[in-house]
């Protein structure tokens, strides 16, 4: 039995040949099998996915990962090159993962039977295994002391039935443990029985967990990938010692940085790769060293001011804190670089949101930054400089002045949207008079975005709904952002007791203008008091843009007819 007893076109072509690998074998008729079962409660990360979960009357309970696509492993480093030419590595390899994931369904399972009393004092005893379905290669060697030959599958398996792997698993395992003191050859193999009441305690979990969460995290993996537009740009870098990269949100800059960043780390040079946005260079820092150690290399990563103030030591004052950003501390960075020794500077810097950071000053600390300099040196800028203008009023005016100092290649803008859905991009582009980006094939075309208009006292009782909402589907709260125009000790938002305690159990409630660079799967956007202004369009841009999955829009009534007036005017621009 396959549950659900379909698969989506968002999973990989190798669970599919899988699935289809278990529902045309007779011999796997008394198995139960799940496929994409999310596990929340999670030994080693906050949660993980399992491909499928097989669980075999009178063998076992066993956890498979399945890999599809190029597979290698470098010096304890793994990559993954998926059919569309995306390339992952991780020094966390297949088998750890599912290992993992199995030790935690397993723990978790003790939690559920806890009032099951056929399970409770039996389920310690069943024997747990997990397996690593290579569905691409013909043969896989090299896997070293991870795991042992009969958990490997290969493409050569699907000549036998699937439950030739499923036995193979089983006979490897009891013969692994036979020698463990809480072995028991007949307690540990779960009976029929054994396996239904194992399903039925994982069911209410699994079925509501799969329409919601699993569709998350599927619709997710289809989002977050390279386009062949942005892979033909990794490759013109190659051969580019500075360029200049634009886009819009949604187009993957964030992404590219990272993996030129990941590229250059891993062949040992110095880079620096910085951001304006405090929150996104955390969390850049901290995505990249959960795979990198990067304590070694001298490489930097996050913000631009944190980088200064760090080499500056120094802290913002509590007045007149622009003079001390857009003057003080940069003019105090060019003289603290200028004591570092050529061979000490960067021999890259990678600079995200740099149509924040483009001023005479910053620029002058690039090229004190760099060997060579901005003129000779290695260097790439990503920005959006029409639609995310909120800190300067003409960066076009400062990358003039870079031009003046150094030849640079000029990449064509990114069209391509990998990270909102259809129905998103659409929407921001009839609301803020974007231009309409490209969506990537495959991309999903998404829920509608829903907009709301209550008077100024019902705003708050609004968002409290549509969180409400999403938490009784079963969304976690991780997964919601809530987005104000406000700051937040004048928000009027997520004030009731309930809403602080979503808060504290996860829920984020912050500024647009914080949360530039980041993304959520929903966003909920609230508390814009005028459209009017260039400097609104711009923020309601930037709001629009974070939701990858869902996005709802809570305005008060006041703000309503000037909407629609911005949407009568977008209207009226398309069609001239």
């Amino acid at each position: 039995m396959l549950v659900p007893n379909k698969i989506t076109n968002d999973n990989s072509r190798g669970e599919k040949l899988v699935f289809n690998h278990f529902k045309n074998d007779i011999n796997a008729k008394d198995f139960i099998i799940l496929h994409s079962l999310f596990v929340s409660k999670h030994l080693t990360r906050i949660s993980g996915e399992l491909d499928f979960l097989v669980l075999a009357p009178g063998l076992g309970i066993f956890a498979l990962e399945v890999k599809h696509g190029k597979v290698s492993r470098n010096a304890g480093t793994w990559k993954f090159e998926n059919r569309h030419g995306k390339i992952t590595t991780s020094t966390i390899g297949p088998f750890r993962q599912v290992n993992d994931t199995m030790h935690s369904l397993r723990n978790y399972l003790k939690e559920l039977a806890k009032d099951v009393p056929r399970l409770k004092e039996r389920i310690g005893d069943f024997l747990f295994g997990c397996g690593v379905m290579f569905t691409s290669l013909n043969e896989f060697n090299d896997y070293g002391p991870e795991a042992e030959t009969w958990q490997i599958f290969t493409r050569t398996g699907f000549r036998a039935p699937s439950s030739h792997f499923i036995h193979a698993l089983s006979k490897g395992f009891h013969k692994k443990v036979e020698r463990k003191s809480w072995y028991d050859p007949t307690m540990s193999r779960p009976s029929k029985k054994d396996c239904e009441l194992i399903y039925k305690l994982l069911r209410g979990d699994f079925s509501y967990d799969y329409s919601n969460i699993n569709s998350i995290l599927d619709e997710e993996k289809v989002i977050n990938h390279f386009t062949e537009e942005q892979f033909s740009i990794l490759s013109i870098l190659e051969f580019n010692n500075r360029c200049l990269i634009q886009g819009g949100a949604g187009t993957g800059k964030t992404l590219m940085a990272t993996e030129i960043f990941m590229r250059n780390h891993k062949d040992g040079k110095k880079v620096g790769f910085f951001c304006y946005n405090k929150n996104l260079g955390n969390k850049l820092y901290k995505d990249i060293t959960s795979t990198l150690d990067i304590t070694q290399s001298k490489s930097e990563i996050g913000s631009f001011h944190g980088y200064m103030m760090s080499i500056c030591k120094m802290t913002p004052p509590s007045i007149d804190v622009s003079q001390f950003f857009e003057v003080d501390l940069p003019f105090q960075c060019l003289i603290e670089l200028e004591e570092v020794d050529e061979n000490d500077k960067f021999d890259l810097i990678i600079i995200d949101e740099s149509q924040d950071l483009m001023s005479e000053l910053y620029v002058e600390v690039f090229d004190a930054m760099i060997k060579g300099g901005i003129s000779n040196g290695n260097w790439v800028m990503f920005g959006d400089f029409c639609n995310q203008l909120i800190y300067r009023s003409n960066p076009a005016e400062i990358i003039d002045q870079v031009a003046s100092k150094s030849a640079f290649t000029k990449i064509p803008p990114l069209k391509v949207n990998c990270r909102n859905t259809k129905n998103i991009v659409l929407f921001n582009h009839n609301s803020t008079g974007c231009e309409l980006q490209i969506s990537p094939e495959g991309m999903m075309t998404g829920e509608r975005v829903e907009h709301f208009f209550p008077r100024k006292n019902k705003v708050e009782e609004k968002v409290d709904e549509i969180i409400s909402s999403l938490i009784s589907k079963g969304i976690p709260l991780y997964k919601i952002t809530v987005l104000s125009k406000k700051r937040i000790d004048n928000s009027q938002v997520l004030v009731s007791d309930k809403a602080l305690k979503w808060k504290e159990q996860g829920l984020l409630h912050t500024t647009v203008h914080s949360y530039k660079g980041l993304e959520n799967s929903f966003i909920v956007l609230a508390e814009f008091d005028e459209l009017d202004t260039d400097y609104s369009t711009s923020l309601l841009y930037i709001g629009i843009s974070r939701a990858r999955l869902k996005l709802y829009v809570v305005f008060d009534k006041d703000v309503e007819e000037s909407y629609n007036k911005l949407l009568d005017k977008r209207f009226k621009e398309m069609m001239s």
